[in-house]
């Protein structure tokens, strides 16, 4: 009886323990920083974050407040959201504070071209924005938009330049069968210690674990560089393929909705920036190929080489249409070489590569670039 007694003392103080700690860490910390928000349906966005959860803003943004009026808004998906870093270390929320300007980030992770058009129009116009800057990432941003119009009949307009394929583009995504998955998504969405803990090395180690010992089509694509200045695990990621009739496809919807940006953008007199996000694997192409690796897995050559032709025909299509275009991966880039401005094993930006974008498209504005 005396052992069951002690035991759901120390129990019950473990409870407590975590409980307060919990408390602390909501007093210490943003829980804007480390709680995830719900997400609803929506027909035209598939989704969007409630508004006023995981301590978003009124309109489910990654915002203190919404603000009366924005000198600039961001529109992107993860890249621009800012996952991997604070809120306050996210691109679009450095920018505010180089600039001097009130920079609003409209970003939602998951979401394409499509859904930036679509906030673009019913949204961002009413913070009556200067400038509205759009993130387009290369790692995925193509594949989103032919699966957004193909599969969704209120885009049905765009989705004519879809073709008659049944299939969808997949990107590459990591195992869902992570080791106490369920448990770890409720305390991402209630628990600001855990999402605290979760940032530490120790959590990077048993990540790059369950990449490592995940089935062979996860670990055949996981990669590392390591040398006296950096340590990054990667995936390889998925080739955009432009022999692909669905990846010529996606182009050329991009290509509408771009214009269709700049329609906007004329209509309501702001000036429109696609800023184009390079992925993590080909901000580090020099560094694997002076390592050897890119003789060692053809499938990156050839991933780095689809992604530097679409990078090609998007800055020639915006050039020739007077949509003006930030290309950043030769700032990553360049400090990739010094540094690493990516996390141990996540593919977005970390706080330094974050930093780097907000400065390169800074630059940009002040006429710099």
């Amino acid at each position: 009886m005396r052992i069951l007694t002690n035991s759901l003392l120390v129990a019950a103080s473990l409870l407590v323990s975590v409980f307060a700690a919990e408390l602390m860490a909501r007093v210490v910390v943003d829980p804007l920083d480390y709680l995830l928000p719900n997400l609803v349906e929506d027909d035209f966005l598939f989704y969007r974050v409630e508004g006023n959860s995981g301590s978003h803003d009124a309109w489910g943004y990654r915002n203190t407040q919404v603000p009366k009026s924005a000198e600039i808004v961001c529109i992107g998906d993860s890249m621009t959201y800012g996952i991997s870093a604070q809120a306050r270390d996210s691109w679009p929320r450095v920018l505010g504070r180089i600039s001097g300007e009130t920079v609003y980030n409209m970003s939602v992770g998951g979401y394409g071209p499509i859904q930036y058009l679509y906030l673009m129009q019913h949204e961002a116009i009413k913070l009556h924005p200067n400038t509205i800057i759009v993130g387009f990432y290369l790692g995925n941003d193509l594949i989103d938009v032919y699966n957004e119009v193909r599969f969704n009949k209120n885009w049905s307009v765009y989705g004519q330049l879809a073709g008659s394929d049944s299939k969808p583009l997949l990107a590459y995504q990591p195992r869902s069968d992570k080791f106490l998955g369920g448990v770890r998504d409720w305390l991402a969405r209630h628990s600001v210690l855990y999402g605290l803990l979760s940032t530490t090395p120790v959590f990077d180690f048993f990540r790059e674990r369950e990449l490592r010992n995940g089935p062979a089509r996860d670990r055949d694509q996981v990669m590392a560089y390591r040398d006296d200045k950096h340590n990054v695990v990667f995936i390889e990621g998925t080739s955009l393929d432009l022999g692909d009739p669905r990846i010529k496809s996606a182009m050329e919807i991009t290509k509408k909705v771009l214009l269709d940006m700049r329609s906007v953008a004329d209509k309501n007199s702001f000036r429109l920036i696609v800023a184009l996000i390079p992925t993590k694997q080909r901000v580090y192409t020099k560094l694997l190929e002076r390592a050897g690796d890119l003789d060692k897995y053809p499938r990156l050559a050839d991933v780095v080489h689809q992604e530097d032709a679409v990078r090609n025909t998007l800055t020639g299509f915006l050039h020739q249409n007077h949509i003006e275009a930030i290309d950043l991966l030769p700032a990553l880039e360049a400090d990739a070489a010094e540094r690493d401005p990516y996390p141990h094993t996540d593919m977005h930006p970390n706080k330094e590569g974050y930093r780097v974008i907000a400065d390169t498209i800074q630059h940009y504005l002040n006429g710099a670039y």
